[in-house]
């Protein structure tokens, strides 16, 4: 298991193992919870469609979420609206 740092001003360096498993890149997303006395550091991605429907008249811009399971469920429901019209 790779081990970090906290440095003097709050920071925490992702091994390089850790970045390149995830194909995370810089200015990713990452959710931080806390969970039981544990950190949890999730990744959020932005899906190519999410960035095009922003743009697109009659899609507004998607709403930012603070949990990977908020944004999971809007997916989810936003899903079953349009397969059960």
């Amino acid at each position: 298991m790779p081990i970090t740092r906290l440095s003097s001003k709050g920071q925490v360096v992702l091994p390089k193992a850790v970045r390149e498993a995830l194909a995370l890149e810089p200015g990713d997303e990452l959710w931080v919870e806390i969970e039981d006395g544990t950190i949890r550091i999730v990744p959020r991605k932005k899906h190519r469609l999410e960035e095009v429907l922003g743009r697109l008249p009659g899609h507004p811009p998607r709403k930012h979420f603070d949990k990977a399971e908020e944004l999971l469920d809007a997916e989810r429901e936003e899903a079953r609206k349009r397969w059960t019209r």
